[in-house]
């Protein structure tokens, strides 16, 4: 039997320097081979570790030199082979001012395999931040990077081979604004896949996945964006990129190989307050949504049948100005529907209803306050 903890921070060795640094660090260990490392430096760091069965590693770094003191680690493994890593920092330099101490991450992981990834710092900035990873099964990893203060993290994962990435702020440079933002990962299934990078302020950022071998995308640099992706099935794919702020971007998917595509980006005037919704069930769905503008709404909702190809088409691209409206329609059950809209201007209006098969329309609209709508319908 072989069980490796190393601890420092003075708790063990130098009892008066335990009570001055108020450090705590707690391991309990059951079973064969597991490897435990605590670090801790500063004022009031807390650390507990638990590991059962066998060979589960768990490496825990903290430092907090702060007077608003806190920070906090707790890691729960269980079954073989698990990996977790903790590296939380502060240094002091808090900003705001208001944004006093803690720092809290959470690892819980059953199963086999697993590997679970933290890391908050290192703009020195830290404060009120969090970060939890949660994962139940075998072979899932889950890894969350949380730089300056106030950003919130969690990664819920249940099944096999699922992957979670979260970074907060990680390119900003330390006198950037940012920070305030807030990412939730749920899976549950197989080979779900789930990346979220924010690098801005007081995003929101949410992506829920269930079945086998989905993937979503979600990329945020603005202030007060909101973007969420609700995924069920398999082989389904999501990309949602927002680059400038007050934007609403959503995506809804069920069934097997649909595929969504959303932009939302600073146009050739101050962009924000668009809105988009792609809404897929079936199978074989394909929608794309670029907003580059202010104030315009995007809207695809597209029913298809039992057919492994893509059955239905729907393409959006609104650039050059605001209040632009574009909404597609398309149900099918044997054949590709095609529907395309293209918005350069102001105050445009389109809408295609296509029902049925075998129907393709195109709006090309360029200028101001044009309308136009389309329906067709192919029994």
């Amino acid at each position: 039997m072989k069980k490796f903890i190393y601890i420092f921070a003075g708790l063990l060795v130098v009892p008066a320097m335990l009570f001055a640094q108020s450090n705590v660090g707690v391991v309990n260990e059951t079973g064969t081979d597991h490897n435990a490392t605590i670090e801790q430096n500063g004022k009031l760091n807390t650390s507990y570790v638990t590991q059962t069965n066998k060979e589960n590693t768990a490496t825990i770094k903290q430092s907090n030199y702060n007077k608003n003191l806190n920070t906090y680690s707790d890691v729960n493994q269980s079954g073989k082979d698990n990996d977790a890593s903790v590296e939380q920092t502060s240094n002091g330099l808090l900003v705001p001012s208001l944004a006093y101490g803690s720092l809290k991450t959470v690892v819980n992981q059953s199963g086999d395999k697993n590997e679970a990834v933290q890391v908050q710092g290192p703009h020195l900035q830290q404060g009120v931040t969090y970060g939890e990873i949660i994962q139940g099964g075998n072979n899932n990893y889950a890894s969350q990077h949380q730089v300056k203060f106030g950003n919130d993290a969690r990664i819920n994962q249940s099944g096999n081979g699922n992957s979670a990435e979260q970074a907060q702020d990680t390119k900003l440079l330390p006198d950037d604004e940012g920070s305030f933002n807030k990412a939730v990962a749920n899976q549950s299934g197989n080979l779900n896949l789930a990346t979220q990078e924010q690098q801005g302020a007081t995003n929101d950022a949410l992506i829920d996945q269930s079945g086998r071998s989905n993937k979503a995308d979600q990329y945020q640099k603005g202030i007060l964006d909101v973007v969420r992706a609700y995924q069920s099935g398999n082989g389904n794919t999501s990309t949602q990129d927002q680059r400038t702020g007050f934007n609403l971007a959503e995506v809804n998917q069920s069934g097997n190989n649909n595929s969504a595509d959303q932009s939302q980006d600073v146009g050739l005037i101050l962009g924000g307050y668009n809105k988009a919704s792609i809404d897929q069930s079936g199978m074989g769905n394909s929608s794309i949504q670029k907003q580059f503008g202010a104030t315009s709404t995007a809207i695809q909702i597209q029913k298809s049948g039992i057919d492994d190809d893509i059955l239905n088409k729907a393409e959006i691209r609104q650039w050059g100005g605001k209040n632009n409206d574009a909404e597609q329609y398309q149900t099918t059950c044997d054949a590709l529907n095609d529907a395309v809209i293209m918005q350069n201007g102001s105050s445009n209006s389109a809408i295609q209803y296509q029902f049925g098969g075998s129907n393709m329309s195109s709006i090309s609209q360029e200028g101001m306050n044009h309308t136009a709508v389309v329906t067709q319908t192919m029994p």
